[in-house]
């Protein structure tokens, strides 16, 4: 029996049409859908960045307020005759987290470093911001801001500053996850990590799916830095340009992830296989001021999408909660094998709605954690106190906090004490010039 496992970062639920939206953005799922795939309604990430979701993914596990992987992987997990492939190139999740235990082969391409050519991206790009850092005042001052940007683009052009790339293309990655699907005899599971949709949303820009603007990577790049450091300053076209950009890195990558299960088909690996799609995260575009994924676990950041394939699936939706913490068990559950006395969650398949818990937020400074469930929504970021009815308010505006004392303190009692403790512990972060490139273009040092 084969699993395969695919995560799209940063893919919100509701821009899926699968999922209710106005495009059909993700195509490919509706293959899944109609080989019986099972869809939840209702999934969430437990973490609102990848370096809090994903550990939780595949260690079953809650993690507080820093980057970690605590406890065995589902690769570990699984039996001796299951060879263990993960693919991904998600350079903060490589910095700050590392390479997860238990996999046999392990492709991150060398994010954590960089080659000669690279390096001489990564001099130019820090002589371009300091530059422009520099001669910024004075071009406001003076009004000469076209010329400026004229006289830039010559002295530093956009194949300099910004070909340097935050992440490995959808297309890469599906290349490299065949290749190396290909060497495995016997049971695999493999598991793909996109990184497309993820911030700056100009990888693929020569032909997106949903904007027709003739577009720079220096002006899509300016964008994106003016979203993180000032998102009041956007304009509705600029949110919409937003969304439009956002939209098509999803779109190609919908073309990858079907590359990839023609690609599975062809090594005989797709038919009887268990498939699992999700993501590790959604995405926010200014529901509660902030763009990207800096926020606290409004359902934006943590309502994703989750559509499952196997031998006993039949096609219905599940309008239950369920959590990614359940995705490590069902891999288990599938390959007979008891899970990890370590791991929370239980098969997808069991028990009835969980109660979600989802930490960590990039725009606070103590820790930050959250329960779902009852059709409630609890937030405590150190003393500050949020509850929500979501059936009342499903965009979570309104804090009635002040009114339910009793749920609030259902909900703190609910959730583990060690999640809101402060971890003060030291994560590797040593990197050179060029990942700290890569991690300013993913957003991640703003």
């Amino acid at each position: 029996m084969d699993t395969i496992l695919i995560t799209v970062d940063a893919l919100r639920a509701d821009h899926l049409g699968q999922y209710g939206y106005h495009r059909e953005t993700m195509p490919i799922l509706d293959d899944l859908l109609a080989e019986d795939a099972n869809r939840y309604e209702q999934a969430f990430s437990n973490g609102t960045h990848t370096g809090i979701s994903l550990p939780s993914m595949l260690t079953s596990r809650y993690l507080g307020d820093r980057p970690a992987m605590e406890g065995p992987t589902v690769a570990d997990a699984l039996p001796d005759g299951v060879t263990t492939v993960g693919v991904h190139s998600n350079t903060y999740f490589a910095t700050r987290v590392g390479r997860p235990s238990g996999f046999d082969h392990f492709e991150d391409f060398d994010v954590t470093g960089s080659d000669e050519e690279e390096a001489v991206r990564s001099i130019s790009h820090r002589v371009f911001r300091r530059t422009m850092d520099t001669v910024r005042p004075a071009v406001e001052r003076l009004g000469v801001r076209d010329f400026a940007e004229r006289i830039q683009r010559t002295i530093f052009p956009s194949r300099l500053i910004h070909e340097s790339t935050a992440y490995e293309t959808g297309e890469r990655t599906t290349d490299r996850a065949l290749e190396m699907a290909a060497e495995v005899d016997g049971d695999l599971f493999l598991w793909v990590h996109y990184m497309d949709p993820h911030r700056p949303f100009c990888m693929h820009i020569d032909d997106p799916a949903y904007s027709d603007k003739d577009l720079s990577s220096d002006e899509i790049h300016d964008l994106m830095s003016r979203t993180g450091v000032s998102p009041k300053s956007l304009s509705e076209s600029d949110r919409e340009l937003l969304r439009d950009l956002y939209d098509s890195e999803l779109r190609y990558t919908s073309e990858q992830i079907r590359r990839l299960t023609d690609g599975l088909r062809e090594q005989d690996r797709w038919e009887e296989s268990q498939v699992i799609f999700t993501a590790d995260h959604g995405e926010e575009f200014g529901e509660h001021g902030y763009y990207f994924h800096r926020n606290r676990p409004y359902d934006e950041l943590i309502h994703v999408p989750l559509l499952v394939r196997g031998p006993e699936t039949t096609g219905e939706s599940v309008a239950d909660q369920r959590e990614l913490l359940d995705i490590s068990p069902t891999i288990c559950e599938a390959h007979n094998v008891e899970p990890p006395a370590e791991f929370l969650g239980q098969p997808l398949g069991e028990g009835s709605s969980r109660r979600v818990v989802a930490t960590g937020s990039f725009s606070d400074t103590e820790p930050v954690v959250a329960g779902r469930w009852e059709g409630w929504k609890y937030i405590e970021a150190g003393e500050e106190r949020e509850l929500y009815d979501l059936d009342a308010d499903p965009d979570e505006m309104s804090n009635v906090v002040d009114r339910y004392g009793d749920r609030v303190r259902a909900f703190r009692k609910e959730i583990p004490d060690r999640l809101r403790e402060e971890d003060h512990s030291t994560v590797p972060t040593d990197t050179d010039q060029a990942v700290e490139d890569r991690l300013a273009d993913l957003g991640y040092l703003e």
